[in-house]
C-alpha cells in the first residue's frame, strides 16, 4: 500500500493491537476480520461505499453494523469501524488492511503461545513446497476453485504437522484474495517479521547449516541492521559454495559462481 493507504493500514493495526491489550481472543478477532474482508471482495459496491471519503463516516459505520452486527465479535467491529474511518486510495486496499489485521491477531496469538518461531518456518516451508510443485501450487491458487475444495486439500497435505495458527493462515491464504500465492504468503510472514520488530533473511547454501552458524549469521545481520533478524534457509545443490543472502532488497552474494563470474568478468576487460 501507498501513500494514505499506508497510514490508514498504520491506524487498523493499531486499533487491532489495542483490542488484543484489552482482552480480546486473538483467534476469534482474526477470523472475524478476515471473513469481513472475504465480504467485501465480492461487493465492489460496498467496498466503494465504506471507502467513499465524501460519505460521512457516522453513515459508513451505519452501514457497517448493518451489514454485520451479530455476525462478528465487538473487538472487530471496533477494528472495521476505524478501517471505515480512514482513508483509502483503492476500494481494494480496504479489505486488504483487514486481512492483514487479521493475520495479525493470529500471528499475536503464536507468539503468546511461544510458536512464532514455527510459524514463521511453517509459512516459508509451505512457500518453498509450492513454488516447486506447479501442479499443487495452481490447485491450491486457483480463485475459480471452490474455497471449500481448496481447504479439504490443504487439511489432507497438512495432517497434523503443523500448529493450528499455521493452519488457519494457510487456510486463509487459499482463498484466492491476492494475485498468487506466492506472494501472500510472502505477505504473511512480512505481518509476522514486523510484529516483533524484526525482519526477514533468505539464505542461499549448498548444504544445510547447523544451528551454531545460523546463529552466528542471524547475529551478524542483526548487527548490520540494527533489527532483529530472521533466518530463511534455502538448501539449493546449484551453490557450488559460500552463501547468497538477501534483506529486502539487498543482496549480498558471496557464492563460488558469483566470485568466478566477477572474475570473468575482470578478465574480459
Amino acid at each position: 500500500m501507498q501513500g494514505g493507504s499506508s497510514r490508514s493500514l498504520h491506524e487498523v493495526l493499531e486499533r487491532t493491537g489495542a483490542e488484543l491489550e484489552d482482552g480480546a481472543d486473538a483467534t476469534g478477532l482474526g477470523d472475524d476480520l478476515f471473513a469481513i474482508a472475504l465480504t467485501l471482495d465480492g461487493a465492489h459496491s460496498l467496498r466503494r461505499a465504506l471507502t467513499e471519503p465524501a460519505v460521512p463516516p457516522e453513515a459508513k459505520v451505519r452501514l457497517l453494523h448493518s451489514l454485520f452486527e451479530g455476525q462478528i465479535g465487538s473487538a472487530a467491529m471496533s477494528v472495521a469501524e476505524t478501517a471505515v474511518g480512514m482513508r483509502w486510495s483503492s476500494t481494494r486496499d480496504l479489505p486488504d488492511s483487514l486481512e492483514q489485521a487479521s493475520v495479525s491477531a493470529h500471528v499475536t496469538k503464536a507468539d503468546s503461545e511461544g510458536h512464532l518461531d514455527d510459524l514463521e518456518d511453517n509459512l516459508f516451508r509451505f512457500s518453498r513446497i509450492t513454488e516447486a510443485n506447479p501442479g499443487l501450487r495452481d490447485a491450491l491458487g486457483d480463485s475459480s476453485s471452490p474455497l471449500e475444495a481448496k481447504r479439504s486439500l490443504l487439511r489432507d497435505l497438512l495432517g497434523d504437522k503443523v500448529d493450528r495458527t499455521t493452519a488457519t493462515l494457510l487456510a486463509q491464504a487459499v482463498a484466492g484474495r491476492h494475485r498468487s500465492l506466492t506472494n501472500v504468503l510472502a505477505v504473511y510472514q512480512r505481518v509476522a517479521a514486523e510484529h516483533r520488530d524484526s525482519m526477514i533473511a533468505t539464505v542461499w547454501v549448498a548444504s544445510p547449516l547447523s544451528e551454531e552458524h545460523r546463529e552466528r549469521l542471524a547475529n551478524a545481520l542483526s548487527v548490520q541492521h540494527s533489527k532483529r533478524i530472521h533466518l530463511n534457509v534455502v538448501v539449493d545443490p546449484a551453490v557450488l559454495g559460500g552463501v547468497r543472502v538477501a534483506v529486502g532488497d539487498e543482496v549480498l552474494d558471496s557464492t563460488v559462481e558469483s566470485r568466478l563470474r566477477q572474475a570473468q568478468r575482470r578478465l574480459e576487460r
